[in-house]
């Protein structure tokens, strides 16, 4: 990389707004003519001049054949970067992101605005008083029920019975069905369970084929109503032929000890997998309700919290939440216009959530910051390495260590990190209901001086 020019830039500051800082920044002659030179050494190797091999033209004459402003236009690439990290560092400004530059004037000095986003600030609301609590979801002796029903389903069997088809059957079954000359039905050799409320593949269907035997063969027709939202057949008549192979009954297993040491959990006993069941419930509930907390902590630290966020910040970041935006789109093959034709939005509006989101997910992130500042809550190359492991193990066989070595995505794993232990702490610190907490402890203190001074005073 090359060195920057030492600065010597002529720069003006208006008053900071929004802690944004504008500067007016007139490009020095040295630095000039080192990008005009080095922007001339570019174009020179492909640009043909009569007379000259490629390379080999003087700058002068190059000049007055492509004109200067060719040379200016591209000795900018390098020229505006340059000038405007020597600008924010010779007026020592602690800049928070991409700069916004705009080009005044190009000739005969170039002259530019920067608008500098500073870091953004919080103050953050008292969370050691905040009066919130878990709300935790009892477990009920339905859920661990229906727990062990979907266990008695997950194991249950179809079995080929000779009978004639009944409601809940498994038919293995040909099917043709026509609407005139179209054919609107054409199964073949298809497995169908049959249900009383299933309208699959034509309303009356299942109706129709109830009572057939194995080797049968049934012609039918079915009038369709009007409304039937299937345009191929609503209003026609259809007329089927179905050929029955095999009757398959379902069969589930009793519910008992055998049932519990067939679900492959190590269980020995009925009893045994429905305690078992309930733990975990009783695991997963009080994770639920923890993270409610550690959100509701959050929602109400962003509504009593004040910030100061640039707005260049915001655009930025609402930049990348269209963008993520437009990926999960893609994802299912939908467009952002056809998306927003079928919410009835403008690209306005959509911008504007787009604000909201971004200005909501900086703010949840100055919080957790500011947080771990407070608290002193760092995170080690220890817990670094043991989250990696996490994700490795819950992404299988498949998992690539290569995908969380780069910097960033060790910088992104950190910052997980750094906001589970942020928020982990905020919910300690409220269920605890005060705790001494750094910033609550450092507050009292201030109230408790100011109450002594008040006392002295009084006293004389």
């Amino acid at each position: 990389m090359a060195a920057r020019e030492k600065s010597n830039l002529k720069v003006t500051q208006d008053e900071i707004v929004d802690r944004q800082a504008l500067l007016h920044v007139e490009i020095e002659d040295e630095r000039l003519e080192t990008h005009l030179q080095r922007a001339y050494q570019k174009l020179v190797q492909r640009t043909t001049i009569p007379g000259f091999r490629k390379g080999k033209a003087p700058r002068g004459l190059f000049e007055q054949m492509v004109g200067r402003s060719v040379l200016v236009e591209e000795a900018l690439e390098t020229l505006v970067p340059d000038a405007v990290a020597a600008a924010i560092e010779q007026e020592d400004i602690d800049s928070y992101g991409t700069p916004r530059v705009s080009v005044t004037e190009y000739e005969p000095i170039p002259k530019l605005d920067v608008t500098v986003p500073l870091r953004p600030t919080v103050n953050l609301g008292n969370y050691a008083g905040l009066d919130l609590e878990e709300e935790l979801e009892e477990v009920t002796d339905e859920q661990v029920d229906q727990a062990v029903e979907q266990a008695q389903l997950s194991l249950a069997t179809w079995d080929p019975v000779e009978r004639a088809l009944e409601s809940g059957d498994l038919a293995v079954l040909t099917a043709l069905g026509k609407a005139g000359d179209e054919e609107v039905l054409n199964g073949d050799n298809v497995e169908f369970i049959l249900s009383e409320d299933n309208e699959t593949p034509i309303p009356g269907f299942t109706d129709a084929i109830i009572g057939m035997e194995s080797g049968q063969t049934k012609e039918f027709t079915l009038d369709i109503a009007e409304d039937f939202p299937g345009e191929q057949v609503a209003g026609k008549t259809v007329e089927c032929k179905v050929e029955l192979f095999e009757v398959k009954s379902h069969n589930l297993p009793d519910i008992d000890d055998d049932l519990a040491r067939s679900v492959g959990q190590g269980y020995e006993s009925l009893d045994e997998m429905k305690t078992g069941l309930r733990t975990q419930f009783e695991e997963a509930a009080s994770t639920a309700a923890q993270r409610q907390l550690q959100e509701k902590i959050l929602d109400t630290l962003l509504e009593t919290s004040e910030f100061a966020i640039p707005p260049l910040i915001v655009e930025h970041e609402a930049e990348h939440v269209l963008n993520d935006q437009q990926q999960a789109l893609a994802r299912y093959q939908v467009s952002m216009q056809d998306y927003m034709e079928n919410a009835g939005k403008s690209g306005e509006e959509i911008l504007e959530e787009a604000r909201e989101s971004a200005s909501t997910r900086l703010k949840r992130t100055l919080l957790i910051e500011e947080v771990a500042k407070i608290e002193e809550i760092e995170v080690s190359d220890e817990d670094v390495e043991a989250e990696i492991i996490t994700l490795m193990a819950n992404a299988g066989p498949q998992a690539d260590r290569s995908q969380v070595e780069s910097d960033e995505a060790q910088a992104s794993i950190k910052a997980m990190v750094l906001r589970r232990k942020s928020v982990e702490k905020l919910a300690e610190i409220v269920q605890s209901k005060g705790g001494t907490p750094a910033k609550a402890a450092a507050t009292d203190a201030e109230d408790t001086a100011s109450d002594d001074e008040n006392t002295d005073e009084e006293s004389s």
